[in-house]
């Protein structure tokens, strides 16, 4: 039934969790699993561009990138299964599914911070944006021990 998983990771607390679940769907239908970090593009943390010389974007661009691949091997050090490692800079909603059409990807499973009220809000929620755009099943997972609370 699956053939591509995608696992969208932001190397959060919750991460290993979340890749393990994947990993768990990917074995028992025998499907390539896609991890996927999105960095957001680095000129929406500065109101000055002038501070964002070519050579300083180059070079902070270096360093995300080497600390993406460490935190990669940290969370992908036990799955057990030969995984495909992705990192796209954007948009995280809109980057998971442009990589889950143009890669074929038959669901999704990610993690979801849990935020209600006005911190849901204020922050807004990357995998309520996948739910409601993706172009396959989502699945979601929640941080265990994270309570609802009704806005």
């Amino acid at each position: 039934m699956f053939k591509k998983i995608l696992c969208p990771v932001d190397f959060s607390e919750f991460t290993k969790d979340v890749i393990t679940c994947a990993a768990d769907i990917s074995k028992q239908y025998g499907a390539e699993l896609h991890v996927l970090h999105v960095i957001p593009n680095l000129t929406y943390f500065t109101p000055y561009e002038s501070f964002l010389t070519p050579e300083n974007l180059v070079a902070m661009e270096k360093n995300i990138q080497d600390e993406v691949d460490r935190d990669f091997k940290k969370v992908l050090g036990e799955v057990g299964i030969d995984v495909r490692k992705v990192v796209r800079t954007g948009v995280a909603f809109v980057e998971i599914i442009d990589y889950a059409k143009t890669e074929g990807i038959d669901l999704i499973v990610m993690g979801t911070h849990g935020r209600s009220g006005i911190e849901h809000i204020l922050i807004g929620n990357v995998a309520e944006k996948v739910v409601r755009k993706s172009p396959c099943p989502v699945m979601t997972i929640r941080p265990r021990g994270k309570e609802f609370k009704m806005p």
